[in-house]
């Protein structure tokens, strides 16, 4: 008898050879814009806002959230815990990938096994996870190496892939994007979102059909059959092509544009705050200043330094001047709606003191200043460009000669992945609304699988332990007050500079139904033509 191998299927090639007919109910095209472009259709290469958002509307998780932020039931049905350390997960049935192979437990445990693999960035997510276990071909045990609480939440980020596809295609293990390789995944798709990839013309567009097989169709039956991301730069160019009709949404007008888009009868802005914060880090491990001169030593290993930086950024005149009044000002890299925030750490920021920084610069043995780059996205966050020359005048009165690194984000992130920085820019935004997101990206020893964003390099042993502590702590209480401890001791080092708390403003043709969502990731299934 002769075993046919499960689900061999080469997949689509579908950077512009696949035709989709139409969805009956859907009849419009939807045109959208952002300042920069995603850098790959791998799942689980990178980890970014622009890929998680182009992403998701191709690929799905076990578990969701809705506009509201919600978990909500995608890819499986139901979840419980059966222990400390076991959690079954329900399937959906009927749902079938893009190629039309069946998704079933097979394909769940191979792309949580995906997304630990060492290229992957999503390593973080499954850290928690020992192994997967098949139950029968729609129901998965998830066993943790220690008590896992937020586990949905975590899974909220891993989006599942076909097996068979990624078999056949040689993709079995994430593209090495920090690498500057390239697989068959980074240009072909094959997932079971309402959207199919078309057509890829990377820094052009990116068009996508709806899926006309689409597993939840019947309640996304009003909205758009094409999508088409379009790319641009120049914020002028993305508000003309609004303006003139060309584009329909543009997720991150300028804010100097606000008042003529409003004023425009057929155009909108509709806002909310992001669950996402920016602020300003420093490598704070090396020995030496590598990416600046005039010391021989490293001044942001003296706190004292990171705190005089943080005086002398006038974050009140960025908000009100860069900002337009569109942000709140923030006191720690933690955003509201985000477990573990508190309104006290926003009460608490530092004061604006130019004085009082250039006494502490004095006391530390750098009254004489130094110069430093300053590393910094372009294309990526509202304002980032503006916010980073900013602050060239304003740490100029404290003897920092500020030399701004402006980038598209691509090239900005891919540099300090490889941890080539000395300061830098950055914001995060938490999808499992959790602080231990931040405190597994961000606070913990660089370690290959944790601390995949600390650019800094910050070290503390007791911290790692703490971290690790609130990964399996089931009470809430104490898991909060460990959360507290935390945020309370890395904030008073100044490891990051906290800036503000991003607003999300979203600007579209006034025909466009599309509400916000804080999380900053639109799913366009829910964008439909207004009555």
């Amino acid at each position: 008898m002769m075993t046919i191998p499960r689900k061999l299927t080469t997949g689509l090639l579908l950077a512009g050879a696949t035709a989709l007919t139409p969805v009956a109910s859907l009849a419009e095209t939807l045109t959208w814009s952002t300042a920069g472009d995603f850098s790959t259709l791998d799942p689980h290469a990178q980890s970014s806002t622009i890929n998680n958002l182009v992403l998701g509307q191709i690929y799905e998780p076990l578990v969701s959230r809705d506009n509201d932020l919600k978990l909500l039931p995608a890819l499986a049905t139901s979840w419980a815990p059966l222990s400390d350390t076991e959690w079954e997960f329900k399937l959906r049935e009927g749902v079938t990938f893009h190629d039309g192979a069946t998704f079933d437990a097979d394909d769940a445990i191979f792309s949580i096994e995906r997304a630990k693999s060492p290229t992957s960035d999503y390593k973080v997510a499954v850290q928690s996870i020992d192994h997967v276990e098949k139950i029968d071909d729609y129901t998965i045990k998830i066993v943790t190496n220690a008590p896992s609480p937020t586990l949905p939440d975590w899974l909220t980020t891993i989006f599942m892939v076909d097996q068979g596809w990624a078999e056949a295609n040689d993709v079995v293990a994430p593209q090495d994007l920090k690498a500057g390789v390239e697989n068959y995944a980074a240009r072909n798709e094959n997932g079971t979102g309402p959207f199919i990839v078309t057509e890829r013309i990377p820094d052009v567009q990116t068009v996508m059909q709806a899926a006309p097989d689409y597993w939840d169709r019947a309640n996304f039956a009003e909205g758009y059959d094409t999508l088409v991301h379009k790319p641009v730069k120049s914020a002028p160019t993305r508000v003309a092509g609004l303006i003139s009709g060309e584009i329909d949404l543009v997720l991150d007008p300028p804010m100097q544009d606000f008042a003529r888009i409003e004023a425009d009868p057929n155009l909108k802005i509709t806002k909310a705050l992001e669950v996402r914060t920016l602020f300003f880090g420093f490598d704070v491990k090396s020995d030496t200043l590598r990416y600046g001169s005039g010391v021989e030593d490293n001044p942001f290993q003296d706190r004292r330094v990171r705190q005089a930086v943080y005086q002398a950024i006038n974050a009140e005149g960025i908000q009100r001047q860069i900002m337009r009044g569109n942000s709140v000002l923030a006191g720690s890299i933690y955003p509201p709606k985000t477990n573990g925030y508190t309104q006290a750490l926003d009460d608490d920021r530092l004061s604006y003191d130019v004085e009082a920084a250039k006494a502490l610069m004095t006391e530390a043995g750098y009254a004489d200043g130094f110069t430093v780059t300053l590393d910094c996205t372009n294309n990526y966050y509202v304002n980032d460009e503006a916010i980073c020359q900013a602050l060239v005048p304003m740490l100029a009165q404290i003897g920092i000669t500020v030399q701004p690194n402006l980038r598209p984000s691509g090239q900005a992130f891919g540099g300090m992945l490889k941890r080539e920085t000395s300061f830098f820019l950055l914001g995060f935004g938490v999808p499992t609304l959790d602080a231990e997101y931040l405190f597994r990206y961000l606070l913990h020893t660089p370690d290959g699988s944790l601390g995949t964003w600390n650019f800094t390099e910050y070290s503390n042993p007791e911290i790692d332990d703490l971290i690790a502590k609130v990964g399996v702590t089931i009470d809430p209480e104490t898991r909060n007050a460990m959360m507290a401890e935390i945020i309370q001791r890395t904030t008073d080092e100044y490891i990051y500079v906290p800036l503000h708390h991003q607003m999300l403003a979203w600007a579209m043709a006034k025909d466009v139904e599309m509400e916000p969502r804080s999380d900053s990731k639109p799913q366009f299934k829910y964008a439909k033509p207004a009555k």
